[in-house]
């Protein structure tokens, strides 16, 4: 192969992988804008009789598809597993099962919380948006840093918001929380130990460096430890310290494309 082949054959890859990109960050828009309709026809209804009707269909819309949605995304698991046996192409699946399972998501919280749910769900578009971003243009590690960071963040945001009002809730995510960051720490091992494999699926590249996955999973393991145990307010400052932790680790992996 020449270099002109190479050249183009890696330019090819490099299209490819900023279109899927952009596809991506589409599927967020499109999230936005959904989330945006449910907020202005369910929760900032006009006080009239089409405003009224519109979000009472709605209610019972949500009511239903609580439970429909749930059964079509265990469906549309199901579809997916037995298409990869099969050794077919799941795109299809793939889609269609996230597209039900986003819009159960959205149809549950906004019908269990309301208002406050809804307000939850306008700002997860764009995290994902950025995890987008980071997982395509940074290494994988940061991308993996950068979920377990943010996850910690939503923790504090959640409890400094909702904890007074939804105890249980916010104490059961804190747990799921922790358990997460064990889970990723735990993987972490098993993957430097296999050069980046868990069994035979590649999840990270050849020769990753896991030490600030480990270093992210105890900063935000004791952030939330103490935001739980010490108040909101020192919630507020934990907050601030997880986003400079975030911040120091977009420099790192910054430097390290250069």
């Amino acid at each position: 192969m020449t270099d002109k082949e190479r050249r183009n054959q890696r330019r090819s890859a490099e299209d490819a992988v900023f279109n899927r990109m952009l596809l991506w960050l589409l599927g967020a828009v499109v999230a936005e804008v959904i989330i945006l309709l449910v907020k202005r026809f369910y929760i900032d209804f006009t006080a009239t009789s089409l405003g009224i009707g519109i979000a009472v269909v709605l209610s019972h819309i949500f009511q239903v598809y609580r439970f429909v949605g749930l059964a079509l995304t265990v469906l549309g698991i199901i579809w997916i597993v037995l298409s990869r046996r099969a050794g077919k192409k799941n795109r299809l699946p793939v889609i269609l099962t996230g597209v039900v399972f986003f819009l159960w998501i959205v149809t549950t919280i906004a019908y269990q919380f309301s208002d406050a749910g809804v307000r939850i769900l306008m700002v997860l578009p764009a995290v994902a948006a950025v995890l987008i971003l980071i997982y395509f243009l940074y290494q994988r590690t940061f991308f993996v840093n950068a979920v377990l960071t943010g996850g910690g963040m939503a923790a504090l945001w959640l409890y400094r918001e909702y904890f007074s009002k939804h105890p249980t809730i916010i104490t059961v995510c804190f747990v799921a929380g922790w358990i997460v960051l064990v889970l990723a720490a735990v993987a972490c091992w098993k993957l430097r130990a296999n050069d980046g494999k868990l069994g035979s699926v590649r999840l990270m590249p050849a020769r990753s460096h896991y030490v600030t996955t480990w270093v992210t999973c105890v900063i935000v393991a004791l952030a939330m430890l103490l935001g739980l145990l010490l108040g909101s307010a020192v919630a507020l400052y934990l907050l601030f310290v997880l986003i400079g932790w975030l911040f120091c680790q977009a420099v790192f992996f910054t430097v390290k494309l250069m």
